[in-house]
């Protein structure tokens, strides 16, 4: 199975070489180039959140925990009534540590049990669930951005099952989900569902 450098690397390459191709065709601009490179690579990685030891797995953990630190912070810090806000500084610190550990320890707790080692994530549906809900994160940004970060959101998750099927010589890693019919009916609902929030309304013409 190839690393998690490996397919790290494969994934940057080939998301610089489609940004570079996106920004002298389309002019796509530096925060859209960026937006689709830092999802191209997140990408490379993602499958491998079904790995119990894995880095994509940390990470997750480090991410989901400062997102509850900085929920929390936000809400000790501001003024209103309810809970006799604003806490004290030190208050407000150690409610903040306390969310990270848990939903730290939650997250990674939670993929664990929810996944088997090249399981669903291993499977065709995730590149494209993967680049549904990226572009919805940045459907703000633009239709350009939406488009830019669709394609190489899906294109680096891609890398990674191209990658392990050919270290493998093997198609299960580009298999259409599981023998589960029921979970991968649903998997592949939630992507087509996803998809067309995130990517089909915003070419709709507008008005």
């Amino acid at each position: 199975m190839p690393s998690f450098n490996s397919h790290l690397c494969v994934s940057a390459v080939g998301s610089a070489v489609l940004v570079a191709y996106g920004e002298a065709a389309y002019g796509l601009g530096h925060t859209t180039s960026a937006l689709a490179f830092i999802a191209g690579v997140a990408g490379g990685a993602l499958p491998d959140l079904d790995s119990d030891v894995s880095t994509p797995l940390r990470f997750s953990g480090l991410l989901g925990g400062m997102a509850a630190a900085a929920a929390v912070v936000g809400f000790g810090s501001s003024d209103a009534p309810w809970f006799e806000r604003p806490w004290p500084p030190v208050s407000v610190a150690l409610a903040a540590l306390a969310a990270f550990l848990l939903f730290n320890a939650l997250v990674v707790t939670v993929i664990r049990k929810s996944t088997v080692h090249r399981g669903l994530f291993h499977s065709l549906p995730v590149p494209f669930l993967y680049a549904g809900l990226f572009a919805m994160l940045v459907a703000s940004q633009g239709r350009r951005t939406v488009v830019a970060v669709w394609v190489l959101a899906a294109a680096g998750v891609l890398t990674h099952l191209v990658m392990d099927a050919a270290k493998d010589l093997s198609l299960k890693p580009l298999k259409l989900a599981s023998s589960d019919i029921g979970a991968s009916t649903r998997l592949w609902m939630a992507t087509a569902l996803v998809n067309l929030f995130a990517l089909v309304r915003p070419l709709l013409p507008l008005g």
